[in-house]
């Protein structure tokens, strides 16, 4: 669980700090679909420098703890495509505008990706929640 945590943070940070990305998107081939444990089998995710929010949160943030699911589609130039809301818990806890607008992440293809395969994982992120032992 704390390795869930983890990554989540990671990505939050991650999602925190990218840019828009204006290209076009790329397929070398269909994307594939995989489990999120095996995107870093494809994709390594690329955290940059966290930005400063001056204490405003960004609107695209929940004001309370949460869960989503989401499909995501990453292409042959290891950006995000689209990201498709799911199911949140609690119901109604981000809303797909919300989704569209965080900030879109960046992967690197790993070294077994040489052909730049594009990926559509569901992804699970849960944000501000802890867990105990």
């Amino acid at each position: 669980m704390k390795k869930a945590i983890l990554v989540s943070l990671t990505l939050l940070l991650g999602a925190c700090n990218s840019t828009e990305n204006v290209s076009e998107p790329y397929f070398t081939q269909a994307p594939i679909q995989v489990e999120q444990t095996e995107v870093k089998k494809y994709w390594v995710f690329q955290p940059q420098k966290a930005k400063k929010f001056h204490g405003k949160r960004p609107s695209w943030m929940p004001d309370k703890p949460g869960m989503m699911t989401y499909k995501l589609v990453i292409d042959s130039n290891g950006n995000e495509v689209t990201k498709e809301l799911i199911s949140t818990t609690p119901n109604n806890w981000m809303t797909q505008q919300q989704l569209t607008d965080m900030p879109k992440m960046t992967y690197e293809p790993s070294d077994k990706n040489t052909n730049r395969v594009p990926v559509e994982v569901v992804m699970q992120l849960a944000l501000g929640i802890t867990r105990n032992k």
